[in-house]
């Protein structure tokens, strides 16, 4: 077989060998018995900067329709990219007893270093993306970039992340026209059937309609944009509610921390009290360390998010326990990201919620604000 014949998942996590080929042999010395060989043991696995690769387990020997494989060699790390080869000879075999990756498990771990994202593993199992991938550079997609007034225009883009029916990545190359983005910027993107019944890529880019800072004051534009959302999971919808959050001020739940010594000022005015606590109604008290705000942190099954609101009242009763600190979500967006086990933002946890994948953080970060 040959690899433009059966694709990417035939060799992805799978052994192959490869009939030797003159470069082959010139780079295999270190490997026992090479005199004896007439083909080498692969390793398939991506790398998400460089495509499919394999990696080079042994050299091995065929004869008709068996294959003999010799000892490896852990010291050296030999691969191939798959673009150099595509053309030449593979056999696939099923090592259905494991017997082999065990032989040769030391090597095969190593490239756990290349795993990427759960996000983009879903991604590599998506046939209805395969059309819009590069051949060899799996995780990089041809995404058709429009915007009012301009041609579209295809530009490759590395998926980064996936969210609830669009996907996020990075622009691998300068669109010719001004769409507002540029190289390595992250952008989201989302599938359209074409009218021959194709799969693309396709983002928007036109500006939205501008907003004033008041026009988001009160968190309601931004309450009823996830409420439209959350009915209606389109494009448009998505970006609204993004693009809304980018300029929002929010409301983060805070547990308050005072110092040991202020504690200690507050205990002895509530001792000197006694039972006239009433007595302490009215006073005044000026801490004399800082008072340190600390998030609260919601968990749903095996998941913790970073809590943030559209406005006070949207807290409810749960917003009662909490001092209430307004921020605006650019700098909510690395208070969060420096949370380690925090899968994303949620928005309004206890009504209509929206939750923003960590995945999507650089994204709203680099859109371009709709405040005039």
């Amino acid at each position: 077989m040959k690899y433009n014949e059966v694709g990417f998942r035939a060799f992805y996590h799978q052994l192959n060998a490869l009939m030797m080929t003159e470069r082959i042999r010139s780079i295999i010395d270190d490997f026992p018995d090479v005199e004896k060989a007439n083909c080498v043991l692969t390793y398939g696995y991506i790398d998400h900067e460089a495509g499919m690769t394999l990696n080079i387990l042994a050299a091995g020997k065929r004869r008709g329709g068996s294959f003999t494989f010799f000892d490896g060699n852990d010291e050296v790390n030999l691969i191939v990219r798959m673009e150099t080869v595509e053309n030449e000879d593979f056999f696939w075999f099923e090592d259905a007893d494991n017997r082999l990756k065990s032989r040769y498990s030391e090597k095969i771990e190593m490239l756990k270093g290349y795993d990427v994202s759960e996000e983009i593993e879903k991604t590599r199992n998506m046939a209805f993306l395969d059309d819009s991938r590069d051949k060899f550079y799996i995780d990089d997609v041809m995404v058709y970039l429009t915007k009012k007034g301009l041609q579209p225009e295809g530009c490759w883009t590395r998926i980064s992340g996936l969210g609830d029916h669009w996907f996020t990545g990075k622009l691998l190359n300068e669109p010719n026209q001004d769409f507002g983005y540029h190289l390595d910027e992250t952008i989201g993107f989302f599938l359209q059937k074409t009218e021959d019944g194709k799969t693309i890529c396709i983002t928007d880019m036109t500006p939205s309609l501008q907003l004033t800072a008041d026009d988001l004051s009160d968190g309601s534009m931004l309450k009823n944009a996830i409420s439209i959302f959350n009915s209606d999971r389109t494009q448009d919808h998505i970006i609204d509610v993004m693009e809304f959050l980018r300029d929002s001020l929010v409301w983060v739940p805070c547990n308050a921390i005072i110092s040991e010594e202020d504690q200690a000022v507050l205990q002895k005015a509530i001792e000197d009290a006694g039972d006239d606590l009433n007595s302490l109604v009215g006073q005044e008290f000026v801490n004399q360390q800082n008072i340190r705000m600390v998030p609260d942190i919601l968990k749903n099954d095996d998941q913790y998010y970073f809590p943030v609101f559209s406005s006070v009242e949207e807290m409810g009763e749960y917003g009662e326990h909490f001092s209430k600190v307004q921020k605006h979500f650019l700098e909510v967006i690395p208070m969060a990201a420096n949370e380690k086990n925090v899968a994303g933002v949620v928005v309004n946890a206890f009504t209509e919620p929206f939750v923003l994948d960590k995945g999507l953080f650089d994204m709203v970060e680099k859109m371009k604000s709709r405040i005039e």
